[in-house]
């Protein structure tokens, strides 16, 4: 029953097994398999300790010291880290150890989330100055939509229901469809002018992509940096003083222009501080630091959102409005 639970979990899951002092790979689901790339033959069963130490960051040894935790006491640890996959390739993990119990034996409960392209986002961000960020998934649509310089103009909603060609003026699209295939076939990144088709209104935009893979070599996104923006001109949007904005019956407007999380990844990218550095430095989890940066939660508790504002050297209402 225990396997059941997670056995169809998007997230990558692997439950180890205390026994007797020693530690034992007890399952694994299917999104862990595509991950990492191992199979269950190289896994299930063994004790921690035997497993490959593959290339220069191993995840076994990431995941022994997690289980270490969990054996002092704590009921959940977490880690951040480069892992090297057996074929050698590298993914950016987030790695959450919880503790079960069953029976009488004792069971940790290992989940990892690939964050490499996040982590890729972020290094650029300090490079290459974007406007915008994104990425594009296998099924063709657009997600984690961050913007970098200025609050977003249009209906983030609206633009994540949109078939990704959309996005491309009509004369580009093959060049560019063309473009993306070659990227995925040399698996390295590659810049693109192109104009982007946002509704009515038309950009000559220059972006940096990059594509990413899943342990077991199947393609999982791509990850677009906007380095510029500019309206064509002659259409609405050029000719306009101001930056196109949301529709006046959308409502949403002062939403995006209030919006924390946008505050927040402005903030450390003024101050170049990463995700990990913020979570060391307030004690506060990676995945509490994560979820507020992306927004997931909209309002921390007040603890937490003092100590995340003194670490940035600003007060809480400067990005929490509902804190003054």
């Amino acid at each position: 029953m225990m396997v059941d639970l997670f056995a169809y979990s998007p997230d990558a899951v692997t439950v180890v097994r205390t026994y007797q002092g020693k530690r034992f790979i007890y399952a694994c689901n299917t999104a862990f398999y595509t991950m990492t790339g191992y199979t269950g033959n190289q896994l299930i069963g063994l004790e921690l300790s035997s497993l490959p130490l593959d290339g220069n960051h191993p995840l076994w040894p990431i995941v022994d010291r997690l289980c270490a935790s969990i054996a002092l006491g704590n009921s959940d640890a977490f880690a951040e880290s480069r892992v090297t996959l057996p074929k050698h390739s590298q993914l950016f993990g987030e790695l959450h150890a919880k503790k079960m119990k069953a029976s009488r034996e004792a069971f940790i409960l290992i989940t990892i989330r690939d964050r490499s392209e996040h982590k890729w986002i972020e290094e650029m961000t300090y490079e290459r100055d974007p406007i915008v960020s994104m990425l594009l998934t296998t099924a063709g649509t657009v997600t984690s939509m961050r913007s970098y310089r200025g609050p977003l103009s249009y209906d983030v909603l609206e633009l994540s229901r949109m078939d990704s060609d959309q996005f491309v003026a009509l004369p580009d699209r093959a060049r560019v469809r063309n473009g993306l295939r070659r990227l995925l076939f040399s698996k390295e990144s590659g810049e693109f002018k192109f104009t982007l088709q946002l509704f009515q209104d038309q950009f000559h935009v220059h972006s940096i992509v990059k594509p990413f893979y899943s342990g077991d070599g199947s393609f999982r996104c791509f990850a677009i940096l906007v380095l510029s923006m500019e309206a064509v001109p002659g259409t609405e949007t050029a000719e306009a003083s101001a930056p196109p904005a949301l529709p006046e019956d959308s409502g949403k407007a002062a939403d995006v222009v209030a919006d924390s999380s946008y505050k927040l990844r402005l903030l450390m990218l003024e101050k170049r501080v990463s995700v990990t550095q913020l979570a060391e430095n307030t004690q506060i989890s990676l995945t509490t630091i994560s979820n507020i940066r992306n927004g997931k939660i909209k309002k921390p508790q007040r603890l937490t959102a003092q100590l995340i504002a003194d670490e940035l050297g600003v007060a809480p209402s400067d990005i929490w409005s509902s804190y003054k």
